[in-house]
């Protein structure tokens, strides 16, 4: 073992010396990196960030110097139009509108049941009209006995007996308020309606055609010989009735009487507008009239024969 021992005693020698010279070697690398490496300060070194550069801006009026050429101008800025806004305590004024007012219907405790008829003096036809329609493009607004009160091209105009010269509307300020006032006030001219009605019997009654015509011609007149209100029951129309009529009126000719409620006209009940309307467009066609009436609760009946 000791022979064994000192024949291989060589190969202890170089693994020593390998191993020195491994020591002598890290040793060595350890002080080039403590010379070459910054000794550490605790804190981070300052990280810079690139900001981008700002862009350079075209000076439009040094260009156009430099070149001879004028300086372009900025767009206009647009407005949107505004719609002007309706004064609706502006009086209104005479409307242009090529039609006149034939006569209304109104009503003064449920003005959504008022009715006008308006004449149309170009196509000379003859409509009924109630709040919120339109004639000739123009809304009615209200219904009054000798006018028609709309809103055309956003302002307050009237419709009455006399047409419009349909000329574009003039300015608001232009038409005299004390001028329409006066027309406003002026009664209409009269009209002898109910001359040719004679009387056969209590209820019965002899009407000459002209003299339909002549009645359904000037609705004026006759919404001024008497007051005309719907009648309730219940809640439920029932019809119209009259009260305040003239003695020498219309109404008085045919026999109706003040308190009188108009329940039927040929078999129609009127009981609504619409009825109303129907009823109106059949009037002027119609042989016989029937109206049935309700007169201090009991039922009466008159009849017209038409001529």
């Amino acid at each position: 073992m000791e022979v064994l021992f000192k024949r291989h005693f060589w190969v202890i020698h170089l693994l020593f010396i390998l191993g020195v010279a491994w020591l002598v070697t890290r040793t060595a690398n350890t002080f080039v990196e403590t010379a070459l490496l910054p000794l550490p300060t605790g804190r981070a070194a300052p990280v810079s960030i690139a900001r981008p550069k700002q862009m350079a801006t075209l000076n439009l009026d040094k260009v156009a110097k430099s070149l001879g050429l004028p300086v372009p101008k900025p767009e206009p800025v647009v407005q949107e139009p505004t719609t002007p806004k309706i004064d609706l305590n502006a009086a209104p004024v005479k409307s242009s509108l090529r039609v006149k007012l034939l006569g209304t219907l109104v009503s003064e405790t449920a003005p959504q049941w008022s009715l006008c008829s308006i004449q149309d003096i170009v196509t000379l036809t003859t409509k009924t009209y109630m709040i919120g329609d339109k004639v000739q493009g123009a809304e009615i607004v209200e219904i009054e006995r000798l006018r028609v009160i709309v809103i055309n091209n956003n302002r307050r105009e009237f419709i009455d007996g006399t047409p419009g010269d349909g000329t574009s509307p003039p300015p608001i300020a232009a038409a005299p308020i004390v001028a329409a006032k006066a027309i406003n006030d002026a009664p209409p001219p009269s009209v002898a309606l109910g001359t040719g009605v004679k009387q056969l019997s209590e209820n019965d009654y002899e009407i000459p055609r002209a003299e339909i015509d002549k009645t359904l011609a000037n609705l004026n007149d006759v919404a001024m010989q008497a007051r005309i209100v719907p009648a309730f029951k219940d809640g439920v129309a029932q019809g119209f009735k009259l009260f305040s009529i003239r003695p020498d009126s219309i109404y008085s000719k045919i026999g109706i009487q003040n308190g009188d409620v108009i329940k039927r006209i040929n078999g129609f009940d009127l009981n609504s507008p619409e009825k109303a309307l129907e009823i109106y467009s059949k009037l002027k066609e119609s042989s016989r009239i029937d109206i049935e009436v309700e007169r201090n609760g009991a039922a009466v009946r008159k009849t017209y024969n038409v001529k």
